[in-house]
């Protein structure tokens, strides 16, 4: 293991190194001869109940979600590939070698053309992500390129969705706008000298949907960092010696500190 990308109460993220023979970390090229990358991300939805609440059984239900959907987005370069579901509340795929866009990073000028590229493709696909307007789902990978990450909450729509063709086309057609505004979004607030007139347009949507977003998550969030502050005050919450204290997990992102 080398290191905990994230860790909530759903589910924890994880790198894993290949290890050679001798029990070190391996970075040569031998590392590949099956065909398998040198790095993997293992991602554990939740285990264990919860005040009686079957916990489990929905990280079950997560797992599978996530695994089914990122399947059918087989073949797309810039989403990440399943190698094996291990339990049925675990699974891996390779890692993604980048940075999230979370972090700020330099990108071209290009990027968010790119990534609405593979958004595109992923749509093809009758897949809603749902969950884009977090940066931390979206990576520009060290060649240059996007990805899109976290199928978790991500849903196919198909055709007989709700019993009808053409509902079960309009609703996917409109949710998938949602997806897409998400983009736009992030380019006003990264790159807003690069973003066209129609781009501004697209990425100020105050429809009802997304107001009702907006009413809920926002009191939720504000809430989430009091609890956690309190409890890093208290010191039930520690930030790790090693430094390897993970992104989502980070006392900076509710202290300021």
């Amino acid at each position: 293991m080398e290191k905990v990308l994230k860790h909530d109460f759903h589910a924890a993220t994880i790198v894993y190194g290949r290890q050679s023979e001798t029990g070190s970390e391996s970075s040569s090229p031998k590392a590949s001869d099956t065909g398998l990358p040198t790095r993997l991300i293992c991602k554990i939805n939740r285990r264990t109940h919860f005040c009686f609440i079957p916990l489990s059984l929905i990280g079950r239900l997560m797992t599978h979600n996530e695994v089914y959907n990122l399947r059918r987005c087989e073949g797309i370069h810039g989403v990440p590939r399943v190698l094996a579901r291990i339990h049925p509340n675990m699974y891996v795929y390779g890692y993604i070698e980048g940075t999230s866009l979370g972090e700020k990073p330099p990108l071209p000028a290009d990027f968010f053309d790119n990534v609405l590229a593979v958004l595109r493709q992923i749509h093809e696909r009758n897949l809603v992500h749902f969950d884009l307007h977090k940066l931390g789902n979206i990576l520009i990978g060290n060649d240059g390129r996007p990805y899109i990450i976290d199928f978790q909450i991500s849903t196919h729509i198909g055709d007989r969705f709700l019993l009808s063709r053409r509902l079960s086309s309009r609703l996917r057609r409109r949710l998938q706008a949602y997806d897409r505004y998400h983009i736009y979004k992030h380019k006003r607030r990264l790159q807003p000298e690069l973003l066209t007139a129609a781009e501004e347009r697209l990425s100020r949507d105050d429809s009802l949907p997304v107001r009702v977003h907006r009413a809920i998550v926002k009191p939720y969030r504000r809430v989430r960092r009091t609890c956690l502050r309190y409890m890093y005050a208290k010191g039930i919450l520690t930030r790790l010696e090693d430094g390897s204290t993970c992104p989502e997990t980070d006392p900076v992102r509710w202290t300021g500190k």
